[in-house]
């Protein structure tokens, strides 16, 4: 099986996009995004067994604390994150008021993180 390959991120005065070869999408502003991701940094908190990990480096509460613009910017998503994000117009708002699109890269971001890289979870 090959991997598909992936949508890079590119944050361009203050907007992020996802981009591969000559596609480009506008998945909104980064303060949009960093307001919905509930602020700066994100933690996500690991069981004592999953924080044996040799490679995982977890603080003393089990948990790894980042800083989400920085995930954000460097993090490449999959073909099929990326139509779903088309499906969703930036054009229109959730009941918050953020664009419809910005909102569901963060629900897919977040949920991608906390199931620690794992969806079958």
């Amino acid at each position: 099986m090959t991997d598909q390959p992936r949508y890079e991120p590119r944050i361009d005065d203050g907007t992020l996009y996802l981009e591969r070869d000559d596609h480009s999408l506008e998945i909104g502003s980064m303060d949009h995004i960093v307001e919905l991701a509930g602020g700066e940094t994100y933690t996500i908190e690991y069981t004592d067994e999953q924080s044996a990990a040799a490679w995982l480096d977890t603080d003393d509460d089990n948990a790894i604390t980042f800083e989400v613009r920085e995930v954000v910017g460097r993090l490449p998503h999959t073909p099929d994150l990326v139509t779903n994000l088309e499906n969703a117009p930036l054009e229109e708002t959730t009941d918050d008021g953020y664009p419809k699109r910005t909102s569901l890269f963060v629900d897919l971001f977040t949920e991608i993180l906390d199931s620690k890289g794992n969806l079958e979870a």
